[in-house]
């Protein structure tokens, strides 16, 4: 159980330390990330991220022990995570590569709600699944997705005049 976890995490890790890379190579503006065929290495590197994440979850060698309202809590927070993730990007589904910035639907209270969703998955599993270790290297990945919510920021506030006033007027 415990080999399973360390390399769950592992691969995570990878699987973050890769699109944290191409954020970060993204916003120098380096002529590697010009390469169109680096997006799909991005999505399938986040899909087998968050599928070990999920074995992290499942296979936790250290389990906290918390009332059933604190998981179920943990559940909400997780659903709820999910619900924005889809939200987000059914909002985004059809914009392709227009150049205009999306303030409509939820991104006209939340800038980033894909990157929320993320962020109450991952608080939220762990705490239903009572897994410490888990819930503990939430940390990590929510320093990164903060890291690529900051470098986003960045890149909107030079490409939109309106950025500005829009962050005034939304969360996260």
């Amino acid at each position: 159980m415990e080999t399973t976890f360390l390399i769950a995490f592992g691969i995570v890790f990878i699987s973050y330390a890769i699109h944290t890379g191409i954020h970060a190579l993204e916003h120098r503006k380096s002529k590697l990330v010009e390469n169109k065929n680096l997006h799909p290495v991005i999505g399938i590197s986040m899909f087998i991220g968050w599928f070990a994440w999920g074995f992290m979850c499942f296979s936790d060698p250290i389990k906290l022990i918390i009332p059933d309202w604190v998981r179920y809590a943990g559940l909400g927070l997780f659903a709820t995570g999910i619900f924005v993730f889809i939200l987000a990007h059914q909002k985004l589904k059809g914009f392709g590569d227009k150049e205009y910035l999306v303030t409509e639907g939820i991104y006209s209270k939340i800038r980033h709600p894909i990157y929320l969703g993320f962020v109450l998955m991952i608080i939220g599993f762990p705490i239903f699944l009572q897994g410490f270790a888990t819930l503990a290297s939430g940390v990590l990945w929510i320093a990164h997705i903060m890291y690529w919510k900051t470098l986003e920021e960045k890149e909107l506030e030079e490409k939109y005049q309106e950025y500005q006033e829009y962050k005034k007027r939304t969360w996260f």
